[in-house]
């Protein structure tokens, strides 16, 4: 699953539906089986924080802060630099507890449409 991989942070609600379709795609035969188990919240939260890039560009964020504020100290850039990696740490946090609710929500919906359609398969075919 590294191939879901983003160059950027925050975990939309695309990402979400890409992983759990990558997901139900790796789980196919254990779904046609109907031993497949949905993961848990938690556990979707750890597969989507091994699965996503989403390291702090202190880089970046450093060059932003040194061009917004000329005058400040290295003491003061240092600061903001904190402040922002907090920041950015706790939204990270929450798009993770967000990205797998509606991951999970994808997967459940992906199974029960997968399940439909063999049922109306069999139906129409055997």
């Amino acid at each position: 699953m590294k191939t879901l991989q983003k160059e950027r942070t925050p975990l939309y609600v695309s990402d979400a539906k890409i992983c759990a379709r990558q997901m139900v795609r790796e789980s196919l035969a254990k779904i046609l089986a109907g031993t497949y188990q949905i993961p848990s919240y938690d556990e979707m939260i750890a597969i989507l924080d091994r699965d996503y890039e989403h390291s702090f560009d202190e880089f970046m964020t450093r060059r932003k802060i040194m061009k917004s504020h000329l005058t400040w100290s290295r003491e003061q850039v240092d600061d903001e630099m904190e402040r922002q990696k907090r920041r950015y740490e706790n939204e990270l946090r929450v798009n993770l507890r967000v990205a797998a609710l509606k991951t999970i929500e994808e997967i459940e919906n992906l199974v029960k449409s997968l399940n439909e359609a063999i049922t109306k398969w069999k139906i129409e075919n055997l």
